[in-house]
């Protein structure tokens, strides 16, 4: 990552890095969801997948991301002169049903109100695990957005958390139709798409969505969130570990 990255991250909010991929295998797929830590989500209709959770808490799985060059690079570059922690890890599926959507929501309020974590010193980076493309529920991003705010979301802060406004398309913080048409007629859309490997970050605070697919297990996306070791939460989280991680240890990278 170099500065010409970091200064259009800092711009826009998020940033694909298109002619960068990392090495990913139905290995390291088939370690999360055998992972004990792993922690299986679904739809709607409570049997089909849709996200799994907590998988960074398996020292095996840790032990692969402290390998990788180029998130360490990137980490190092957001980061400079601090450790990190993984805050967060998941793996989210599209399928076709309509409850696979994720509204626009930013992500910062999910960990400033429940996890204690005062300031926005996250930062999250997504592996493609599949091709990802316009139909099968590529993420859209509101360039610019992560420094826009609206004054209905002052209430945020009085939000009670609940595991389904956590990890469902029942999601807390949403927009409503009329606040995204306002950030899209200012902003514009992006999506990101890119073939299997591809890796994209994101500020947790830039807004973000995606629909549902055209097809039933199209599509697969790790998420990692990077915490730095200063910027640990400040309470006591009201969240359980798979989803607001407790061990504050710096990642030891090769």
């Amino acid at each position: 990552m170099n500065e010409e990255n970091l200064n259009s991250y800092l711009a826009k909010g998020f940033l694909c890095f298109e002619n960068h991929t990392l090495l990913v295998n139905e290995n390291i797929e088939q370690k999360i969801i055998s992972s004990e830590y792993c922690i299986p989500f679904f739809e709607s209709d409570g049997k089909t997948l849709r996200s799994y959770y907590g998988f960074h808490r398996d020292a095996e799985f840790k032990n692969w991301i402290q390998k990788q060059e180029i998130i360490k690079g990137i980490c190092q570059k957001i980061y400079p002169n601090e450790d990190v922690y993984i805050h967060q890890s998941k793996v989210n599926i599209k399928n076709k049903d309509k409850s696979s959507v994720w509204p626009y929501h930013r992500d910062f309020p999910f960990w400033n109100v429940f996890d204690g974590i005062v300031e926005n010193r996250l930062l999250n980076v997504v592996i493609f695990l599949d091709d990802v493309n316009e139909s099968n529920g590529a993420l859209s991003f509101i360039p610019g957005s992560q420094i826009v705010f609206l004054e209905r979301e002052k209430e945020f802060a009085n939000q009670t958390y609940t595991i389904e406004g956590s990890a469902s398309s029942d999601l807390l913080f949403d927009f409503n139709e009329e606040e995204i048409r306002f950030f899209h007629n200012n902003f514009g859309q992006v999506r990101s798409t890119g073939p299997k490997g591809t890796i994209l970050i994101f500020d947790p605070n830039t807004i973000h969505g995606s629909s549902n697919s055209s097809t039933d297990f199209s599509r697969k996306l790790m998420i990692l969130t990077f915490n730095a070791c200063s910027n640990k939460p400040k309470i006591p989280a009201n969240r359980p570990d798979y989803l607001c991680s407790t061990d504050f240890s710096p990642l030891q990278w090769d």
